[in-house]
């Protein structure tokens, strides 16, 4: 579990670095009247996710049932095997 951790601050030490050259610059002056924010990655994004999250949560929940079923089974076929 230490290698999240690590990796995070490593990857927050690369773009601190050399984030410039790849064109995060997020040292840039806030007083700048430049509006970053852009509403149509935003409505695509939202869509996205209102899309994605119901067909992902069903899926793990089908996946759950069907690995719960399995282990109920197995148990009760080791308690129901004959000497």
């Amino acid at each position: 579990m230490i290698i999240y951790p690590i990796g995070f601050l490593l990857t927050l030490t690369f773009f601190k670095y050399f984030g410039k050259r790849i064109g995060f610059d997020y040292d840039r002056d806030v007083n700048d009247n430049d509006w970053y924010d852009d509403y149509n990655s935003n409505a695509e994004a939202y869509l996205v996710f209102s899309v994605v999250w119901p067909m992902t949560m069903t899926l793990l929940t089908l996946i759950g049932i069907w690995a719960l079923l399995r282990v109920l089974v197995d148990l009760y076929l080791d308690k129901t095997k004959f000497p």
